[in-house]
């Protein structure tokens, strides 16, 4: 399967070259990264380098952008094309844990604005060969996401599934995913752990497979529905492990839902019983090492660690082949 790693995986590092290395140790097909942040310039010197560098080791490349904005959009969809990137990668808002508090009241006409900035910028988009894949950053809901493909209809937009954000606006991975497979383009590989809290609880960065998410089934499902590289198909998925601070869902404060359209009961069952399945320990320690003050050569260990032990999982359940020697 077309597996690589997503640069937002560390806190600390790498740029963009020394992803692709990592990317061929541990057997990896592809990167994720913001050419903003992992390169030094945007110059087409630059982009060519970096280009032919992921070319030269068989990689494909997914370019990551800030939330939706048209001077960011047109300005980052030719350096994607130039990066040899078919999908850049962007985000809705800033809104975390599923917090739309902060866009009390705004919350469609926000979706309103990014759908017609969106649609601006599709015939740039087309001219370069870039599809935007819009990701459900900690903030929109399954309908949110379709609406959005829905209302644009293009082949130029889709969306980036982070598989493991679904959880911060009360959703179940399975069924967040299969209501959107038509428009899915890219796939962010997360996992989390639950931890009550009495205003609701936090989901807390985890490798793949220690956490909630049934890897085996979805990515089924996913490539069931779209195929594999292998068969001539397939989407493009990459390991982005989670902020380095836990997201806490205050599902239990009633102002939390006030942007949310009604909800019946019975739709919040898949997630609840998924909860109530892996809830963690109240007294358990949930904390990275950046929560904790630890120095950073201990979030760096920690974060190397975690991923090794993500790509080990994705070996044993197939989703990675296990002829590379991971060290």
């Amino acid at each position: 399967m077309s597996v690589g790693v997503c640069a937002y995986s560390f806190n600390t590092g790498p740029d963009a070259f020394e992803l692709m290395d990592m990317a061929v140790e541990h057997g990896l097909a592809g990167v994720e990264f913001p050419p903003d942040d992992c390169l030094p310039d945007l110059a087409p010197a630059t982009l060519e380098s970096a280009r032919a560098c992921a070319e030269e080791r068989g990689l494909f490349v997914v370019a990551d952008g800030g939330q939706v904005e048209r001077e960011m959009l047109e300005r980052l969809i030719p350096a994607a094309s130039g990066l040899g990137a078919s999908t850049l990668r962007v985000v809705m808002s800033g809104v975390l844990g599923g917090d739309r508090r902060p866009l009390a009241g705004r919350w469609n006409a926000h979706l309103a604005d990014c759908r017609d900035i969106l649609r601006e910028v599709l015939p740039k988009a087309e001219e370069h060969g870039v599809t935007i894949a819009v990701e459900n950053h900690s903030d929109a809901t399954s309908h949110d996401m379709a609406w959005l493909c829905e209302e644009l209809d293009s082949p130029y937009v889709g969306i980036t599934l982070d598989v493991g954000n679904v959880l911060a606006v009360c959703e179940e991975p399975f069924g967040y995913t299969e209501r959107l497979l038509p428009h899915l383009r890219h796939i962010h590989l997360k996992d989390y752990t639950l931890h009550p809290s009495n205003e609701g609880f936090r989901i807390a960065r985890c490798p793949l497979g220690a956490g909630v998410v049934d890897y085996p089934a979805l990515l089924s499902l996913i490539d069931g529905y779209h195929g594999t590289r292998d068969q001539g198909g397939g989407i493009a998925k990459t390991i982005e492990l989670g902020a380095i601070y836990a997201r806490h869902v205050r599902m239990l404060m009633a102002d939390y839902w006030a942007e949310y359209p009604e909800r019946d009961v019975k739709e919040l069952l898949p997630f609840l019983r998924l909860y109530w399945a892996h809830v963690r320990p109240k007294e358990e320690d949930w904390r990275t090492p950046r929560e904790k003050d630890e120095p950073v050569e201990v979030l760096k260990a920690y974060e190397n660690r975690q991923f090794e032990d993500s790509v080990s999982y994705l070996k044993e359940i197939g989703a990675v082949q296990s002829n590379s020697v991971t060290t």
